[in-house]
């Protein structure tokens, strides 16, 4: 699919350095946005984005069309910037958070699909009985000669077929489609928490644009 250059060609550039290199690299300006939000004047001109770090991480992750099975995370902080934590008190942070995140969507990808689940036989019933009214008033507008008496018969099974399509669709997309990303978000906050987590000042070659 073919996306704006100015945000599409660096997300090509993060997925080829992840399937290449088992690495995503993060530039911030302190080392304690890559859990919260940057605190700075909303005018402001950031290195970095304007979200947490871990989820700019994550959204990277489920981009990619398959996940490593490790990981390694590179900060990238203004050359003279003091972190204020080492980079394994860091890690631990960043797995901690990671793992809670990760538990959070995969239990909102389960309530989706068993939600889609329980309603399944209800949708379906509901689906099936609308196609047979559908089919009944199709073939009732077909023996009647009345115009008006056809023209509701047709719109009856319109309606009817429409019922059907809709309710038996959402109840499938429900437990099938709906609970996917969700359950994406949850393999890369997954892979997050057992990250190695690396902190540097260099200028990295590639820097990220706002």
């Amino acid at each position: 699919m073919r996306g704006p250059p100015r945000v599409k060609e660096p997300l090509e550039a993060d997925l080829a350095r992840l399937a290449r290199d088992r690495l995503l690299v993060l530039t911030l300006d302190r080392l304690e946005d890559l859990l919260q939000d940057p605190q700075a004047d909303p005018f402001t001109i950031r290195s970095g984005p304007s979200r947490p770090g871990i989820d700019d991480l994550a959204l990277t992750l489920c981009a990619a069309g398959q996940l490593p099975d490790e990981l390694t995370v590179r900060v990238l902080l203004p050359p003279s910037s003091e972190p204020s934590v080492s980079p394994e008190q860091a890690e631990a942070a960043l797995r901690r958070r990671a793992a809670d995140m990760a538990s959070a969507s995969w239990r909102a990808a389960m309530a989706v699909r068993s939600m889609g689940r329980r309603q399944m036989p209800l949708g379906l019933a509901i689906a099936f009985v609308s196609a047979v009214v559908a089919y009944g008033a199709g073939y009732l507008a077909s023996t009647v000669d009345a115009v008006f008496a056809r023209g509701a018969l047709i719109a009856v099974a319109g309606l009817a077929i429409t019922v059907a399509w809709v309710v038996s669709w959402m109840v499938i997309e429900s437990s099938i489609i709906d609970w996917r990303q969700s359950s994406r978000q949850a393999y890369a906050y997954d892979l997050l928490a057992r990250a190695t987590l690396e902190v540097t000042t260099d200028t990295p070659v590639t820097e990220w644009r706002p």
